[in-house]
């Protein structure tokens, strides 16, 4: 892989780990966020049985938002480790390296187009 194409790369990642860093401390009860606990936060909005309806959806939806920026930030953690180990652009399924198109539009893509199933 290309040098430079890795560099443009894990510049994306660290710039789109940012992004979901802040949001996920922007929607965290914590005044910092930490991956391994549910934080999403209560929103008190009245005590009567419909605001208390709202309340639980909200804070259902805050959870499953929390879990997806989650899963987005783990991938691209997973991306930037294998940078640092030289081992970034290689399938995880057979070894060949990942197209540097997909690469580009994907960063955190761990598979070639064909073990994709695309």
């Amino acid at each position: 892989m290309e040098k430079e194409i890795v560099e443009q790369v894990k510049g994306k990642l660290l710039e789109r780990k940012q992004q979901l860093v802040a949001q996920l401390e922007e929607m965290t009860k914590e005044k910092t966020f930490d991956k391994d606990r549910v934080q999403a936060k209560w929103e008190e909005m009245g005590d009567k049985e419909e605001d208390s309806a709202v309340e639980v959806a909200q804070y259902q939806d805050n959870i499953s938002l929390e879990r997806n920026l989650e899963t987005n930030l783990e991938k691209i953690e997973i991306a930037l480790q294998k940078i640092e180990k030289g081992k970034y652009g290689l399938c995880e399924k057979c070894g060949n390296e990942i197209n540097a198109e997909r690469l580009l539009a994907n960063p955190e893509a761990r598979h070639c187009l064909k073990c994709h199933g695309i």
